[in-house]
């Protein structure tokens, strides 16, 4: 049956599938989320590197408090290694828990460990325990992509994209990639997969791959993607937001098409132009300028004059997640062209986010400080579903680019200063060490909210009655591995290390359920909120998130809740990026 007839058939078998009135299936209530059986031992899916800290987590119950665990390998030859080791009890935020730590065992091979009468899943040490998965969350993008047919995925698709919203002109908007669980084309959620796949090539080059498919692959993936957001820029510079987002942000462009323009069934490009986009897209052409000036100049040269172009026309500034990405556009401008007026803006902006940054302890308490506020008129603490590392991301970038300026002690004590003062304290009090979502001032809404000290509260999860959505917080992990990498290099601090690690951790299994949310990794996995094409090799969901009492939520029912279960590009973005960033080494990426 060819697609375009499929699409009547379908609404004719779903009532409500016209256009305007379908909407995606979610609880009724966020409290109707629930855990499912949860296992007692969480521990990373994958395992740990040979020379890493390696640490089992046993969740107690009321049938069960072991003092001890026993590691054992699943080779047995030439004879069969066991050892027995003693749990710590760790009291903290999602109730006591036993810590064990074998971080001296170090020879490569598959292990099982079992505490309390329960097995955990097996898992390798193994030095390219994290590396390996990189092959795999790269075919996600590549399985998201719109356009074009993806072999096992999807037909050709959506070559109709797109007509405006304001007077229906037809546009040719076709290409990119798929946002999520869904068909739409975001550019603020699908650039970072652009961020993704030329962090992965600048930090590792050929050896991302072992030297199989080599940065080419990367390039190439990048290629397709960025066909589509050049497409995006408008006659005066600057960038549209997205495409199929709805007429009105509505899920009506959410759809399968004919593929013949013109037709009832078009989806819609969004013509405005929001400033966080603008920045994104400007830092994303100036890295995709240094990335293909050695194999392709004169498209790095069209990125560059394209981003050029995106940089005039707009006045840069705005929040803190604004700010970081204008820093960061400017910063990649200056290492694109080597041009002294954008190392200079990349300054100021920098100065305007140091501005930001709760450099004192506020609300009556000496806690944690370094935060970043949410702008200039806003003194609420800066809390952010996907870019939450982006301030700590941006100066780090910034210090590496002009390591000789005045400023780039500064923009490393500001990250030093949120790492130690901030993320260290708010990391401590779970045995988990995941990150917070955010700290806040009291209790902006009616849930609860951790007491911290002071006036100061937080949460682990966003709030569920803030806004009309909420998610889980893979991507507010994901950044802040990212961040955290790169310190422990730019500081030499190996505690940093290992604290990126527990934020992949808990997206690889070390979490309350027990739950890896990579398809293809691991066991208990979710099944993805992804309706159009299942399950995609490689590809992470949103995650954990949070009911009003801030417990942690998954859907493991089979729910097909789109909070916790769905796709979506920024996870699997920062996740190469995080693992790029613990994998660079001393050895040259593609470019630099």
């Amino acid at each position: 049956m060819r697609r375009r007839d499929f699409i009547p058939s379908l609404a004719a078998a779903t009532p409500g599938f016209a256009r305007g009135q379908w909407r995606p299936a979610v609880p009724e209530r966020v409290e109707s989320l629930t855990a499912g059986p949860r296992p007692a031992i969480a521990l990373n899916h994958l395992g740990f590197q040979p020379g890493g800290r390696k640490i089992l987590i046993y969740r107690l119950t009321a049938n069960a408090a072991p003092k001890e665990f026993t590691l054992r390998d699943l080779v047995g030859y030439p004879r069969r290694f066991s050892v027995t080791k003693a749990f710590i009890r760790r009291d903290g935020d999602f109730g006591p828990v036993m810590l064990g730590d074998f971080s001296d065992i170090t020879a490569p091979g598959m292990y099982q460990a079992t505490a309390g009468g329960e097995r955990s899943v097996p898992f390798f040490i193994r030095q390219d325990v994290w590396k390996r998965t990189l092959p795999k969350a790269v075919s996600y993008h590549h399985a998201q992509r719109c356009g074009v047919a993806v072999p096992g995925v999807h037909e050709a698709c959506h070559l109709d994209d797109a007509r405006r919203r304001d007077n229906g002109r037809y546009v040719d908007l076709t290409g990119g990639w798929h946002d999520a669980g869904d068909l739409r084309k975001w550019m603020s959620a699908t650039m970072t997969n652009g961020f993704g796949l030329l962090h992965l090539a600048r930090n590792l080059g050929d050896r991302w791959d072992e030297g199989v498919r080599g940065v080419a692959a990367l390039l190439e993936e990048m290629r397709w993607g960025n066909r589509y957001f050049l497409k995006m820029q408008d006659s005066d510079g600057r960038i549209w937001a997205d495409v199929a987002g709805g007429v009105n942000g509505d899920n009506s462009d959410n759809h399968w098409t004919d593929n013949i323009a013109g037709t009832e069934d078009d989806r819609y490009l969004n013509v405005s132009k929001p400033g966080m986009v603008q920045a994104m897209w400007t830092a994303l052409q100036g890295m995709a300028a240094q990335a293909f000036r050695r194999t392709d100049p004169g498209y790095a040269q069209a990125c560059l004059a394209a981003g050029l172009r995106c940089w005039a026309a707009n006045q840069r500034g705005g929040n803190t997640a604004e700010l970081s990405w204008w820093t960061l556009a400017a910063t990649e401008l200056f290492r694109a062209g080597g041009k002294a007026e954008f190392g200079e803006a990349a300054a100021r902006l920098a100065d305007e986010l140091l501005a930001l940054q709760e450099t004192g302890f506020t609300g009556g308490q000496k806690m944690v400080r370094g935060f970043w506020r949410a702008g200039r008129d806003n003194r609420e603490p800066y809390a952010e579903a996907v870019y939450a590392a982006m301030p700590g991301i941006a100066l780090l970038e910034l210090a590496a680019a002009l390591p000789q300026h005045a400023g780039a002690r500064r923009w490393r004590d500001a990250v030093r200063l949120h790492a130690e003062d901030y993320v260290l304290p708010m990391t401590s009090r779970s045995p988990y060490r995941i990150m917070p979502f955010g700290v806040f001032y009291g209790a902006p809404t009616e849930e609860k909210y951790r007491p911290l000290a002071g006036e100061l509260t937080y949460r682990y999860f966003l709030p569920t009655r803030k806004r009309s959505w909420w998610l889980g917080t893979s991507s507010v992990l994901g950044s802040y591995a990212a961040l955290l990498a790169n310190a422990s290099r730019v500081f030499g601090k190996p505690e940093y290390r290992d604290l990126a690690l527990r934020q992949l951790e808990w997206i690889m299994g070390a979490n309350p359920f027990g739950a890896c949310l990579m398809t293809g990794e691991g066991m208990r996995n979710v099944f993805p909120h992804s309706r159009y094409v299942g399950l995609i090799n490689g590809g992470i969901v949103n995650g954990i998130a949070g009911n009003p009492e801030d417990e942690p939520v998954l859907d493991t029912e089979y729910g097909g809740d789109w909070r916790t279960a769905e796709y979506w590009s920024p996870h699997n973005a920062f996740y190469l990026w995080a693992v790029s960033n613990l994998e660079k080494g001393e050895g040259r990426g593609a470019f630099s």
